[in-house]
C-alpha cells in the first residue's frame, strides 16, 4: 500500500503552500471571485490537475509495460462547479479526455495503453463513484 501526505500552510494572504515530502512545494490561492488574489492555481484547478496527471501517469505505466513509445500524450480535464442550494459548491460533472498520438504501426498498442489508462486511473475511478464523470480516450496516428 502507498501512503501519501500533504500539509497546507496559509501564506498570511489569500492562499498558501502545500508541503509534500521529497518534492517542491505547491502554491495555491483563492480565486478573485471569492475574495482571493488569484496568484496561483486554486484548489479546484489543482484537483482537476491531479486527475489529468493520474491519467497520464497511468498511461505511462502501461506504455512501459507494453514497450511502446508514443509521439504525444495529453489529458484535458474540465468540470463545472455550481452552488447547490444551502449545501454549498459542488462539482456538477467532470469530463476527461486522454489524447494520444502514435506512429501508424503502433496504433493498436497505443489504443490498448489508452484504454487501460482510462480503466485503471485510480483517481478518476474513485471520483467517478461520487461525481458524474466521463473519461474517454482519443488515439490518432501520424
Amino acid at each position: 500500500m502507498l501512503k501519501y501526505e500533504a500539509r497546507g500552510v496559509w501564506d498570511q494572504k489569500t492562499g498558501g503552500k502545500i508541503h509534500l515530502r521529497d518534492v517542491p512545494d505547491l502554491r495555491f490561492d483563492t480565486p478573485v471571485e471569492f475574495g482571493g488574489r488569484g496568484r496561483y492555481a486554486c484548489a479546484d484547478q489543482l484537483f482537476l490537475s491531479s486527475l489529468a496527471a493520474c491519467l497520464i501517469a497511468t498511461f505511462l505505466y502501461f506504455k512501459r509495460k507494453l514497450r511502446f513509445t508514443p509521439i504525444h500524450v495529453q489529458a484535458n480535464v474540465k468540470a463545472n462547479v455550481a452552488l447547490v442550494g444551502s449545501r454549498g459548491y459542488r462539482f456538477s460533472g467532470i469530463k476527461a479526455v486522454l489524447l494520444v498520438r502514435s506512429k501508424k504501426g503502433d496504433l493498436m498498442v497505443a489504443r490498448r495503453c489508452a484504454d487501460l489508462a482510462v480503466a485503471y486511473c485510480h483517481l478518476t475511478q474513485t471520483v467517478g463513484g461520487v461525481v458524474p464523470t466521463s473519461v474517454k480516450s482519443h488515439v490518432t496516428a501520424r
